[in-house]
């Protein structure tokens, strides 16, 4: 039984990869271009940003890739049913946490792809454009307090990008949840989708700070310092202190797991095609 449960979930995912497939070649493409352009620019120009400035730069496209992704989210679960595409599929023995966790994890391996291509695009092409004595500044930066396997601000590094990969998903969870709440309206189907998505973050922000008052976590830990006046980077990185990274992973999954149970009882108990 759970091998057959395994064959449906890989048989589901399977089909979600495809179906982004394109999206993703067209963001690769758009990423691309975008840092053919600023290259370009730059070669053409006598202007500099200097390492902070292009790393800034750099993030900016990244996240503007992983954004798109995300906009992709709110359509993955809609053209079910715009393509009639569940008429096939709810008449199988297939749940509604499969379909779910198969869209999901379609969406975070996309996030994977997208992302990490991107980010080797747009490393590549600040690269080119920095000089030898900012790209020295950039390792010295990575390096910093390196008393250990890893330097200090490599660490925070990676735990920012853990943090935010486990906020992502929790991102994409609450946009599953609104987008089957949305259909359950014959009208106005897309304005409900955005503002139950909209409240709910609000409603879980409220929940944190409050849970985090309740705490008493150190919320001055916050602090990053990527440059200075002269256009280097210096100073020690700071993202979150080891306590309050834990707590906010264990309740960003279990937010997630009520969000999205509610998501495969609604789809599965009241949503109608």
């Amino acid at each position: 039984m759970e091998k057959n449960s395994s064959s449906k979930l890989w048989a589901m995912y399977k089909k979600d990869v495809m179906n982004l497939k394109t999206e993703s070649i067209f963001m690769l493409a758009f990423v691309l271009g975008i840092n053919v352009f600023i290259y370009y620019r730059v070669i053409t120009s006598e202007s500099t940003f200097g390492a902070s400035g292009y790393g800034v730069l750099s993030a900016m496209v990244v996240f503007g890739a992983l954004f798109l992704v995300f906009i992709r989210s709110f359509s993955l679960v809609s053209s079910e049913w715009k393509d009639n595409t569940l008429h096939m599929i709810m008449p199988l023995p297939i749940g509604g946490n499969t379909i779910f966790f198969s869209k999901l994890l379609a969406i975070l391996t996309q996030t994977f792809i997208v992302g990490g291509i991107s980010f080797a695009l747009t490393l590549g092409a600040v690269y080119m454009i920095l000089e030898l004595e900012d790209i020295q500044q950039i390792f010295n930066f990575l390096a910093m307090d390196s008393g250990g396997l890893l330097s200090s601000n490599l660490m925070e590094i990676l735990k920012m990008a853990g943090y935010g990969f486990v906020s992502f998903a929790s991102l994409i969870v609450l946009v599953f949840f609104s987008s089957v709440v949305g259909r359950m309206f014959t009208k106005l189907s897309g304005l409900i989708t955005f503002v139950v998505f909209i409240l709910s973050n609000v409603l879980i922000g409220q929940l944190t700070g409050f849970i985090d008052g309740a705490v008493n976590f150190d919320q001055g830990s916050r602090v990053m310092i990527l440059g200075e006046p002269g256009g280097g980077m210096t100073g020690n990185m700071t993202f979150m202190g080891t306590p309050e990274l834990i707590f906010g992973i264990i309740f960003t999954v279990i937010i997630s797991l009520i969000f999205f149970f509610a998501t495969t009882y609604l789809y599965e108990q009241k949503v109608e095609l």
